[in-house]
């Protein structure tokens, strides 16, 4: 080498040392503040402050506890966030026997609540209220519509109803809608094209009618009859009245406070200088509480809960921040299942289904733990339709509350196709293909007859699947599976009756199930565990930077939520194949 290259050799060589130190630097910086970080966190979630001697139990029902997985008691310090559904449940049935909890003040709001989640509210109040003889004291600045419903449903396991003055009592009845968009999508020049099996899968309907078939209009008129009937048993045995009766009286709201007082819907009306904290004596949050729960006993059944949300995905599909990973899931399922330490496990299902590669993949790990003979108890939360009952049909025992809808055992495939939206604005596609269904999937160019005729092929094969799959977990014909399925819909109520679940009830009922089914008393102590995947470092970091900016669709301006929510459609066309 020449004495010319020798300078540029040393200045190589001190470049290089000079970025490996910024690279360590850097390196050494991001683990100080992740440890830093940690170290707070870690203080956030230490031991929760002492909680008084005697104490009331606040629960801000104004938005519904959400049915999740339970955050870790770190990234729930962190974050600040909402006890889950379960968490709720718990606590109060807890509540029952702490001797410091002399009651419960509840706050109820127009987010409160889903019919499913207000009954299984509404029997934990009750147990409270059985157990312990203490008071429970529901107050409401209003009762209004479909939300008014699930509040008041919860308010009537209370020894008193409060509503302001300000407000009024708008519980009308049960509704259900649907949109029929067809004509709006042919004069948007977009072409929709679903097949499916069964008489009651109408939810292609949706796109391709501009109004529902007799079959819809049927399976509505039932569903909504099955769930008002439900709604209304709680009420009419506070009421003291016939379900009939109840029906009479909602016929003629909205009243005004005063009137429903004079009605007997409320106990109290609260003039508009009232106090929020109504109920007397030191009060303390559900968060506070749940915080505060001790560890089960030592040598207790350890019960894993596994809870999944959302659109069942396809498993080829990873990455995807909303539905069910059904990967991930079927791993859950299958490392509770191989633990030994686990004696029986619940999975806890709200779902409106999905594909049939996700479900099927869920299903083979729910039926792998019958064949090892490990409880799996299914809990349906709002919905388990479809894709979930899949799943779900090969569970140890199903428990579904009255106002789930599952069933939906039934096939659909589509797609939409926007060639015809792109030529009026103006945009052409230019194609080279190779192969006669090479554009199958093509959200330009729509299917063939004989395209159309290869999917309903696939849809039939799929439905056999499905009906076999069925027969096998529930031990049923294939007949008797046909004959309740269809695609048709069904509440909880009316699918027990028709041998597609085992139990009425929420999270307390299928713990109990557990019980039952490890013959432990119906007092015996459980280790509930979580069977979710903990988040890792990373994801905890990105919660939590979520939280402090969070760029969410939420915060996006009006047309481009719009234009998010409008993709969520278009997913159609990525997965011709559905199980909803």
């Amino acid at each position: 080498m020449s004495e010319s290259a020798a300078p540029l050799r040393r200045l190589a060589r001190l470049l290089w040392r000079a970025a490996r130190a910024i690279v360590f630097a850097i390196g050494l910086v991001t683990i100080l503040l992740a440890g830093a970080g940690l170290w707070g966190l870690h203080r956030l979630a230490g031991r929760p402050t002492a909680l008084p001697e005697h104490f009331i139990l606040s629960l801000n029902l104004q938005t519904a506890p959400p049915d999740v997985a339970a955050p870790s008691a770190l990234l729930r310090r962190a974050t600040g966030a909402t006890p889950t559904l379960e968490q709720t449940i718990a606590a109060i049935d807890r509540a029952a026997t702490d001797p410091r909890v002399r009651g419960i003040d509840i706050l109820l709001g127009g987010g409160c609540c889903g019919l499913t989640t207000a009954e299984e509210l509404h029997d934990a109040l009750a147990r409270f209220r059985a157990i312990s003889h203490r008071q429970v004291v529901a107050r409401a600045m209003s009762f209004d519509g479909a939300e008014g419903l699930g509040a008041y449903i919860v308010a009537t396991a209370a020894n008193r109803i409060e509503l302001s003055d300000a407000g009024d009592f708008g519980v009308t009845g049960l509704a259900l809608q649907s949109p029929f968009a067809a004509d709006l999508l042919k004069m948007a020049g977009v072409e929709a094209q679903f097949e499916h099996i069964g008489k009651y899968k109408t939810y292609p309907e949706l796109f391709t009618r501009s109004g529902p078939s007799a079959a819809a209009t049927e399976m509505m008129n039932s569903l909504a009859g099955s769930l008002y009937d439900s709604a209304l048993v709680p009420i009419a045995a506070r009421l003291k009245r016939s379900p009939d009766q109840v029906k009479a009286l909602f016929d003629q709201a909205p009243f005004s406070a005063a009137q429903a007082k004079q009605d007997g819907l409320v106990d109290t009306v609260l003039p508009l200088s009232a106090e929020v904290a109504h109920v007397r004596g030191v009060h303390v949050s559900l968060a506070d509480y749940v915080a505060d729960a001790a560890p089960a006993p030592a040598g207790a059944p350890k019960v894993a809960l596994i809870v999944a949300h959302g659109d069942i995905n396809a498993p080829d599909a990873p990455g995807r921040r909303s539905g069910i990973d059904p990967a991930r899931l079927a791993h859950e399922i299958a490392t509770a299942v191989a633990d030994p330490s686990i004696r029986a496990i619940v999975l806890r299902l709200d779902t409106p289904g999905g594909t049939v590669t996700g479900s099927a993949m869920v299903g083979a790990e729910v039926a792998r733990a019958a064949r090892l003979h490990k409880p799996l108890i299914v809990s349906m939360g709002a919905l388990d339709a479809s894709g979930g009952y899949w799943i779900s049909s090969h569970g140890a025992v199903l428990v579904a509350d009255p106002a789930t809808l599952t069933g939906s055992i039934g096939v659909l495939g589509g797609k939409f196709s926007f060639g015809g939206l792109l030529a009026r604005l103006g945009v052409s596609v230019s194609t080279a293909s190779r192969g006669a269904n090479a554009l199958f999937d093509s959200a330009v160019t729509p299917w063939t007859e004989a395209q159309l005729a290869s999917l309903q092929g696939q849809l039939d094969l799929d439905y056999q699947k499905f009906v076999g799959w069925v027969a096998a977990g529930r031990r049923m014909s294939p007949a008797q599976v046909n004959a309740v399925g269809q695609g048709r819909v069904w509440t909880g109520a009316q699918a027990r009756s028709r041998g597609l679940v085992d139990r009425l009830g929420g999270y307390h009922e299928a713990f109990m199930t557990v019980r039952a089914a490890l013959h432990l008393p119906a007092d015996a102590a459980l280790d509930i565990v979580p069977g979710n995947e903990q988040p890792g470092l990373t994801a905890l970091l990105a919660t939590l930077a979520r939280q402090a900016n969070p760029l969410e669709a939420a915060a996006l301006p009006e047309p481009l939520r719009g234009l998010f929510a409008l993709t969520r459609l278009h997913r159609l066309s990525m997965v011709p194949v559905e199980l909803r």
